[in-house]
């Protein structure tokens, strides 16, 4: 145990001497420096450095601080040491590979003793000395980290020290008790408000409506008959939303501590799952590669991309400038490339590119589908002359909002899913008409596929974000990722919706990534942490109210719609009578009998010689009435777009978060590299802003879109996703 006078002193600087015996430079590479500085940020190689820690005048020195080899940044030199009045110093060492979670080593750091010689938990090097001196030696060979990959992953590869674990359980996953359980007491709260809130809501909802239609059914008698059934009802109901309520606070009392460590732990809650877990991102990326059975990736399994195909005709592929044995993915790229460059838009009054533009759409729409395709390969144009069309929900919403670019990013967008499931529910439900438990296993069936196609779009933008990021993070070339990301964010502003896509990409990066580094940084409870979470929680209540707004606007717009439709079918209604009333009368009437009705005409008219087109002739009410519901639905466009893409924003808000955990909380890399993840998400973040900012500067492109343009996007949307059979 440390002596009186150890723990009992005033907190002095503290002197680190490095016997450095290893060929390698090493320089500051990150620190968490809550109390105290640190002086001398360079370690040379085969050589004593000293450094030094100034406490702070109160606090002390609470030092969490690490270097990387100044040639291939992937040898670590992590320190972690606590020393403040009247507390036992503590240090700690490793060289070569950084630990999981060199954060939390600092809590378990052995006390430094006088004259004592400690050797690192892993080995790698050791060191001596008294509680405000301490020596160092590194060895001359050193490990070098590298971190995990799928392949590793996939071939059971060495974890280096660290223990991971999925983040997935599909046993539990189907228990509805883990489903319902709050993750921490507030969350608790929360659930039990929701639940006891309604329960007195449909209790007295019970206890207002059942007298009433007592009343209406059996009058008086009716009327005590409910009012007892709705007291009863209604208090069940209460009773039921109030047990409700006050179990799921205590259970999210009961998690609280679960929630601390996990918290504490960097651990995410998995509601499916209903506890705790780790996120192994390669792991995931495995798990999806293994994961074929939801269809979305069936596609691409009928058809081996860049495999040597023989072909009866290459024409469709030529066009296209790819292989006959192109994959899917690269068909697609190959499609975008080449229609962006004849688009019409791009290409007014050139009759050439509009006729290589359709002629495109048509070797797209075969080539795409894996059963035409095949068709071709074996058969050439002829195989493919008749075909039935069909509907591609993903393409669509690329072709509609430029997303095609953005897909590595965004992955496939929420409203193409919903689209997709809808559509195979409505076929599904069509053909087993017969046997309604067949059609609502289907439906769970395809639920289950939308879940899992969203887990596999979250992880690929994981990897996605770790593979742009590299540069960054294991490269230390920030100048080089930076002028990397400018251009691509260029390129991305060029697209439809690109500007608006960047600025959504560029908020939620930033937000996730300051939530992460303040969370980490400065602590949980900390005033940083907060601000960034008000400024997250702010964003998201913005970006939900603009839905909310957009969703009312249609809905006038749908409104109005209505009503010039319904005014439209009275009027031919009325139009189909006169014509009725108007025959009966040329078979029933002789010509003396129709003199005398045309003498009237005027009086039973009133002003019959000021009567018009328009005034009440039912041809004119007709051309009147198309002509007010197009232009309905011409005011209308504008906004049904722009209520699509508010729905795009929070879809892209939720994706993200999810992304953002999956990226930055990955614990199949240590600490300090979610650290340097986070700050390049965070530079990301304000150079995709930045892109978007400036593009929105030069004028080019409106926010809000006019009715012809509306309509016209929407029409290239639409010939772009159908395809045919």
């Amino acid at each position: 145990p440390a002596s009186a006078a150890t723990v009992g002193r005033r907190a002095s600087a503290m002197i680190i001497e490095i016997e450095n015996a290893s060929p390698h430079d090493f320089v500051l590479d990150g620190s968490y420096l809550p109390f105290g500085e640190l002086l001398g940020p360079v370690i040379t190689a085969r050589a004593t450095t000293r450094l030094e820690l100034q406490p702070s005048p109160v606090a002390g020195i609470h030092a969490v601080f690490w270097f990387a080899d100044n040639e291939h940044h992937n040898v670590y030199l992590s320190m972690t040491t606590f020393m403040r009045q009247f507390c036992p110093t503590t240090f700690s060492c490793f060289a070569g590979v950084p630990p999981a979670n060199l954060k939390q080593e600092a809590k378990r750091a052995p006390r430094l003793e006088e004259g004592s010689v400690i050797k690192a938990s892993d080995g790698s090097c050791t060191w001596t000395g008294s509680p405000d001196h301490v020596k160092v030696k590194i060895p001359e060979e050193v490990p070098v980290f590298s971190p995990a990959t799928a392949a590793s992953c996939r071939g059971g590869g060495d974890s280096q020290g660290w223990v991971v674990v999925s983040d997935a359980d599909e046993a539990s996953a189907a228990n509805f008790l883990a489903q319902t359980r709050p993750c921490d007491a507030s969350d608790g709260l929360k659930r039990g408000m929701y639940h006891a809130c309604g329960g007195l809501a449909m209790g007295f909802g019970t206890a207002l409506c059942a007298p009433i239609f007592g009343a209406r059914q059996g009058g008086a008698k009716g009327f005590f008959k409910g009012l007892g059934m709705g007291v009863a009802g209604g208090a069940a109901l209460t009773v039921g939303g109030v047990a409700a309520g006050a179990a799921q606070i205590c259970r999210g009392v009961a998690g609280t501590y679960a929630a601390h460590r996990g918290r504490q732990e960097e651990k995410v809650w998995d509601q499916n799952t209903g506890r705790w877990v780790d996120i192994n991102l390669c792991e995931l990326e495995v798990r999806i590669e293994n994961d074929t059975d939801d269809g979305a990736e069936a596609d691409e399994a009928n058809v081996d991309g860049g495999a040597t195909v023989t072909v009866k005709d290459t024409e469709y592929y030529d066009l296209l400038k790819v292989a006959p044995g192109a994959g899917p993915s690269e068909i697609k790229k190959a499609y975008y490339k080449e229609a962006r460059q004849c688009h019409p838009d791009k290409n007014p009054d050139d009759a050439a590119a509009t006729a290589k533009f359709q002629k495109l759409h048509e070797v797209y729409q075969v080539l795409s589908d894996p059963e035409t395709r095949k068709k071709y390969d074996l058969e050439g144009q002829a195989g493919v002359a008749e075909k039935a069309s069909t509907f591609d929900p993903a393409a669509f919403f690329s072709l509609l909002f430029g997303s095609e670019r953005f897909v590595p990013w965004t992955g496939e967008l929420e409203l193409a899913m919903q689209c997709d499931h809808f559509a195979k529910s409505a076929f599904n439900a069509t053909q087993s008409s017969t046997d309604g438990q067949d059609a609502m296993e289907d439906d769970d069936k395809l639920t289950k596929q939308v879940k899992r196609r969203q887990l596999r779009r979250e992880v690929k933008c994981a990897v996605h974000l770790r593979e742009k990021t590299e540069r960054f993070v294991y490269g230390r070339d920030e100048a080089g990722f930076e002028e990397q990301m400018r251009l691509e964010a260029r390129e991305l502003a060029s697209a439809t919706f690109g500007p608006e896509l960047l600025a959504s990409l560029g908020e939620i990066y930033q937000l996730r990534a300051e939530i992460y580094l303040a969370n980490e940084m400065h602590g949980r409870h900390s005033v940083a942490k907060r601000v960034a979470s008000m400024k997250h929680n702010l964003a998201m209540v913005r970006h939900n109210m603009g839905l909310a707004g957009a969703f009312a606007g249609s809905a006038l717009h749908l409104r109005k719609m209505y009503t010039v439709a319904t005014s439209a079918n009275s009027i031919a209604a009325k139009k189909e009578e006169k014509a009725e009333q108007s025959n009966s009368q040329g078979h029933d009437a002789t010509t003396e009998q129709d003199a005398p009705k045309r003498e009237r005409k005027p009086d039973a008219g009133g002003e019959g010689d000021e009567h018009k087109p328009g005034a009440d002739d039912p041809e004119s009410w007709d051309e009147e009435s198309a002509k007010m519901l197009e232009s309905a639905i011409d005011d209308a466009l504008p906004t049904f777009l722009q209520t699509a893409w508010s729905y795009v924003v929070r879809d892209i808000d939720s994706t993200m978060r999810d992304v953002g955990r999956k990226f930055l909380q990955d614990k199949s890399v240590p600490w300090q590299i979610r650290i340097r993840r986070a700050q390049a998400l965070q530079r990301l973040g304000q150079i995709f802003a930045a892109a978007a900012q400036e593009e929105a500067e030069r004028g080019e492109r409106p926010r809000s879109v006019a009715a012809e343009e509306a309509k016209a996007r929407l029409q290239e949307a639409i010939i772009g996703a159908t395809k045919d059979k």
